[in-house]
Formats: C-alpha cells, structure tokens, sequence
C-alpha cells in the first residue's frame, strides 16, 4: 500500500476565522514545541488558488489550513509515516491531525472562530499511479479504511464512501460517522 495520501477535516460552515492569526499561532507552536515532531517553519500560500494556505511545516508531517476543494479544513500529509501497515500509518495520521485539531480550537488568540468536524473526514490518495480515481483503487483501499475507522471511531457505525470527482482529480474517500465527534476525542 501507498504511504502517499493525505486527510482532510472540514470545517464546519459557520468558520470565521481571519487565517492571517494563524501565523503567530503557529510561530509559537514551533518555540514552545506544543505538538510532536520537528517543527521547522510556517509558510503563507493564501496567494495560491486553491492552496495549501497557512501551513505548518514539520520534519513528519505538513499541516495546513486551506480551501482546496472549494472547502475550507485542516488537512495533513505524512511524509515520514509511521506504523507498519497502511491502517496503521492511516491512524497515526488521522490522531496527529486531531491533536493539531484540537489545539487550534482551544487556542484563545483564535477562541470561537474554528471548528472542525471530528465525525468525518477525507482521505485523498497521493499516488496517481497506484490509486488512480477508480472504483478499482477505491475497492484496493477501503479494506485498510475500514479497519483504521474502526480504531478512530471505537463502537461507531463507519460509512465509507467514494467522492465523485474529476476522475484527472486524485482519489478522495470520506470516511464518516453520523454522530457528532469533538477533535480531542479522536487525538488518543
């Protein structure tokens, strides 16, 4: 299995933040060493249409707030995954990405203005050649989906679904759950 893919959690609609205090934020995250890793730099891509937006840059994994989809979250990619299977490397991303989560939430310089939807996610597959956007990729992958959903989602009903897009797009399941979800919740 591929160790390129990436996860995404939305937003919810009601998000009002000025992406411009993510910086600071961030900054200090990097000093004070509030999330695992080797934090190395902060990077403004809002210039960029559709792109990765305020980023946090680790040695493990890049973190980024942005509106890629026409939808605005937090999405993370691995570049050094850890875990010995894919499910295993899926669900140490998906905790990470929570951990950040959670923390943002809770920063009081950004207190009430961003809310993530912990109940569901986006996994985007990062290797065109071997996950192409096909039904067949899709049925290859969601055997590992299922089992690392059932890891994040302990005692929940996991929906597991195919997003259709521009097959020139890259592979995007949403995994979801119907019950509200906080972001803390899913860090274990």
């Amino acid at each position: 299995m591929s160790n390129r893919f990436c996860v995404k959690f939305l937003a919810q609609p009601a998000t009002n933040l000025d992406e411009e205090a993510l910086i600071p934020i961030f900054h200090d995250w990097i000093r004070d060493r509030k999330i695992p890793g080797v934090l190395l730099d902060v990077v403004d891509y809002r210039h960029v249409p559709d792109g990765p937006g305020i980023m946090l840059i680790t040695h493990e994994i890049n973190y980024a707030m942005e509106h890629g989809g026409g939808e605005y979250g937090l999405s993370a990619q691995a570049k050094i995954p850890e875990g010995e299977t894919h499910g295993d490397r899926l669900v140490n991303l998906v905790q990470r990405t929570a951990q950040f989560g959670a923390l943002l939430e809770a920063d009081q310089r950004v207190s009430g203005q961003v809310k993530l939807q912990g109940n569901q996610f986006y996994y985007i597959a990062n290797d065109r050649l071997n996950y192409p956007n096909t039904d067949e990729a899709f049925a290859a992958i969601k055997a590992d989906l299922e089992t690392a959903a059932a890891t994040i989602y302990s005692g929940k009903t996991v929906t597991i679904a195919r997003v259709e897009n521009d097959p020139r797009e890259r592979l995007t399941i949403l995994v979801s759950v119907a019950d509200a979800v906080e972001m803390g919740a899913i860090a274990a």
